[in-house]
């Protein structure tokens, strides 16, 4: 079972905060703007949640510039040992210990980045996945009491204007009437309740923000609403059969074009932009560059080279994956998150660098005026 799978329909504790409380909050000021009110909403959860890490970013970075000194102190030293102690690996690891201890090296240090970055991804992940199906369960449920109500109104309708009468719960058309145009007018009733009670929620040029910005489709089918799987909404106890009835004008009027052609929810813009500032954030925050490990020939020590660069193009690459396959939603988050981190890592590179410079040129004095 995948991880949509094993989630709950109810909102869990991200997906209160995101969908309760801040989607409440801006829904009241800023119902029918061009980017949506859940999609304002994405992008200030994500200012909040960027803002609340912030310490632990700043923490994080002087701890991976203090080990990239280090390591830079260390280098020639793990060098000399490494050729002195030779094949003896319990001395070469004994020396090695020793280093690192006398040097306050944190070996630690270099991967956190990357397990604070993966328990984040994951919480918010269920979070948007929550919320995102939260909704759609939410708004299937109106349309389709709108569609009740409206159908019912119908009929009432017609019995008070001598059309039909209702004999033990069955409509029976009067003389001049048919059982099938009445229950075609009765259904034409409900479906434009549906279209008028349908409020979709845009972000530009996506249709819905709660599907993927893809060529999925901007309304789910049957199907994606109600499975399980990758890319599926996994919303329980909806029978297929009702979901088609109710939501059939709006498959019909958002999902083809006039001509009969499968509309794209979205363009695909989403994803990539999180994957190019994904790659550009990954790039700017370069880790340490790491010890080899005790023993290694030089064909292992390629390995593990190219090994660590796969790892380092791995978070990216899986994370717009997932902005493949679930909603705009958190595509946009994805989006959001990788531009304040990409451009807080600039400033932070840039700031680095001018203090390295200085510490240089200080050193530098006081050793000619020695």
């Amino acid at each position: 079972m995948d991880i949509i799978g094993l989630m709950a329909t109810d909102l869990n504790l991200i997906g209160k905060l995101i969908y309760n409380v801040l989607y409440k909050w801006v829904n009241a000021w800023a119902g029918g703007t061009l980017l949506g009110a859940f999609s304002i909403t994405v992008i200030l959860f994500t200012v909040f949640l960027k803002a609340a890490t912030s310490p632990f970013d700043v923490w994080q970075k002087v701890i991976t510039r203090k080990n990239a000194k280090i390591m830079e102190v260390m280098k020639p030293q793990l060098d000399k040992i490494t050729k002195q102690c030779g094949n003896n690996r319990e001395l070469l690891m004994q020396k090695q210990r020793a280093l690192y201890k006398q040097h306050k090296y944190s070996t630690f240090a270099s991967c956190l980045p990357m397990l604070i970055t993966l328990a984040i991804f994951i919480v918010v992940f269920s979070g948007f996945n929550s919320a995102v199906r939260f909704h759609n369960s939410k708004s299937f449920d109106d349309l389709s009491a709108s569609y009740t109500a409206a159908y019912q109104a119908k009929t009432q309708e017609f019995i008070a204007e001598g059309k039909a009468a209702e004999q033990d719960g069955v409509l029976v058309p009067t003389e001049g009437y048919t059982a099938a145009g009445l229950k075609e007018e009765q259904i034409a009733a409900a479906e434009k309740a549906v279209l008028d009670n349908y409020k979709p929620e845009r972000f530009l040029l996506t249709a819905n923000i709660f599907m993927p910005d893809t060529w999925s489709s901007p309304v789910p089918s049957a199907d994606v609403f109600s499975n399980t799987g990758i890319g599926k909404l996994g919303i329980k106890d909806v029978d297929a059969n009702e979901y088609n009835k109710v939501m059939r004008p709006l498959i019909a009027k958002y999902n083809y074009s006039q001509s009969g052609k499968k509309t794209w929810n979205g363009y695909l813009i989403l994803p990539i932009l999180a994957f190019i500032l994904n790659l550009l954030s990954t790039k700017l925050n370069k880790p340490p560059e790491q010890p080899q490990m005790i023993g290694q020939t030089e064909e292992q020590k390629k390995a593990q080279a190219a090994q660590t660069k796969m790892l380092t193009y791995l978070m990216p690459v899986m994370m717009t994956v997932f902005t493949f396959l679930y909603s705009t939603a958190f595509a946009l988050y994805m989006f959001m998150n990788s531009f304040i981190t990409t451009m807080f890592n600039l400033v932070y590179n840039i700031v680095a660098k001018k203090k390295d410079a200085k510490e240089k040129d200080y050193i530098l004095s006081t050793t000619i005026k020695k």
